[in-house]
Order: structure tokens, then C-alpha cells, then sequence
């Protein structure tokens, strides 16, 4: 009878210290813009959903669909953003992207993952990005959305 007390004893304890540790909060916030630029030849809109731990953001998922009745104008769109999410990768890791441009439209699909990409490097080749990262250089859930907001998106609260 007094080992299994212990046995429990020690169960409780374990349980106590586990739920105790830290809380690894999961938060998922999206945000979205939508750009008319019918003068240029396109219409832009974008979505994106940023996974967080606690404050420390974990991963983006980007879809941003172009959309232009021009021809040389997605073409544009889907060269650069092909070009751009190669070169990133290749640069810093952590990406995963696809680009189609059909039926009028290029659509991107991305994620980043920011425990797979070297967030030291990158923080470091950008400067402006040492204002949404913390003390861990993690990128922060509130220095994601500015960066989103500061481009014109709506996000949650």
C-alpha cells in the first residue's frame, strides 16, 4: 500500500511539473490585403496566416493572387516571385512556395518556416527586422502583424 502511495505521490508530482513548465500557447492570426491597381493592370489579393507559439512566431502561410487580363503582366508576377522565394531560400532556408499562372490569374502559395530558416542571417542581412524579433531573435506575433499592417493588410486583434 505505501508503494503505491509513493507511485501516486511521485504521478502527482509529475503532473504538477509538467503543467507547471511553459504554457506553449498555440495562436493562429491571419491577415489579409487586397490592392486594386486596375491603372497598373492587376488587382492583388493576399492572406496570411501566421502560427505562433506563445509570442515567438513559428511559420507564415502566404496564399497572394494576382489578377490581370495582361499576359506580360503575370508573367512578370510569376517570374519575380518565383526568382524571389528561390533566392530566399536558397539564401536563409525554410521556404516552401508555388507558383501557377493560369486562367488569369498567378497564384502563390507559401510557407515559411521559421525554425527550418537561419533567422540569424536573415535578421542580420535586414536591419529593419531587428525591431520584430526578441530577445531570442524569434519574430515576434506583434512584429509580424506590423510588418503586414505596415504594408497595408487588416489583421485580427
Amino acid at each position: 500500500m505505501k508503494k503505491c502511495i509513493k507511485i501516486f505521490l511521485v504521478l502527482l508530482l509529475s503532473i504538477v511539473l509538467v503543467g507547471c513548465g511553459a504554457k506553449n500557447e498555440k495562436v493562429v492570426k491571419k491577415c489579409t490585403l487586397s490592392m486594386d491597381q486596375t491603372a497598373n493592370g492587376y488587382k492583388l489579393d493576399s492572406t496570411y496566416t501566421i502560427y505562433a507559439t506563445d509570442d515567438s512566431v513559428t511559420s507564415v502561410e502566404t496564399e497572394e493572387i494576382v489578377t490581370s487580363d495582361n499576359e506580360s503582366i503575370r508573367q512578370y508576377f510569376e517570374t519575380t516571385l518565383n526568382e524571389t522565394y528561390k533566392t530566399a531560400n536558397e539564401t536563409y532556408g525554410g521556404y516552401t512556395y508555388n507558383v501557377k499562372n493560369e486562367n488569369n490569374k498567378v497564384t502563390s502559395t507559401v510557407t515559411i518556416d521559421y525554425n527550418k530558416m537561419n533567422l540569424d542571417q536573415f535578421v542580420k542581412d535586414n536591419a529593419a527586422m531587428k525591431n520584430y524579433v526578441n530577445k531570442k531573435n524569434k519574430l515576434t506575433l506583434d512584429g509580424v502583424k506590423k510588418i503586414y499592417e505596415d504594408l497595408g493588410a487588416t489583421c485580427e486583434q
